[in-house]
């Protein structure tokens, strides 16, 4: 019976909710917050919400809409085109790959495997960004930018938690 239901959540329109949720953190992770003298570092919501559902519910966010939305956030963003795609594949890889070794544990647990995976997915954006331009670029704004996200995992899982206990 439990895998029925699981069936129907995942073909239903509630199945369509880990990208919904994910393209909406995509908006507001555009959103402009701040003002010239408090510029507010956005943490990579996307990021987040993608490492939550694949680590919750890995079949509800396929590879092509991992895709879409960092093509998308490449688009507005005005960065290399690919580099957030790629960024995003690289997490959903990542995720199927290793979580049979934290899937199960508390959410401390994931909240380091998310800081060290997004830890060595910034540096691998700061290192192509640098090819790109044939330049090094500060390491700095990248750090700070890892930080925020980081450390923002953990409320935003937390929410996401909320609401995918609601609808489920």
């Amino acid at each position: 019976m439990a895998k029925a239901r699981s069936a129907i959540v995942s073909s239903g329109p509630v199945g369509f909710l880990p990208v919904s949720i994910t393209f909406f953190m995509a908006i507001l992770m555009l959103l402009p917050i701040g003002s010239g003298a408090s510029n507010i570092i956005m943490p990579h919501l996307v990021m987040i919400s993608i490492f939550y559902w694949l680590s919750s519910r890995p079949l509800l966010m396929p590879y092509g809409a991992c895709a879409v939305l960092g093509l998308c956030i490449d688009l507005w963003l005005n960065v290399p085109l690919g580099l957030n795609m790629l960024l995003l594949l690289l997490t959903r890889l990542f995720v199927l790959n290793q979580l049979k070794h934290y899937k199960g544990r508390n959410r401390a647990v994931h909240w380091g495997v998310f800081a060290v995976m997004s830890c060595g997915l910034y540096l691998i954006s700061w290192i192509l960004f640098s090819a790109i331009h044939s330049e090094f670029w500060p390491i700095k704004p990248v750090l700070m930018q890892w930080l925020v996200t980081a450390f923002s995992y953990a409320p935003v899982a937390f929410l996401l938690g909320r609401l995918r206990r609601w609808a489920w």
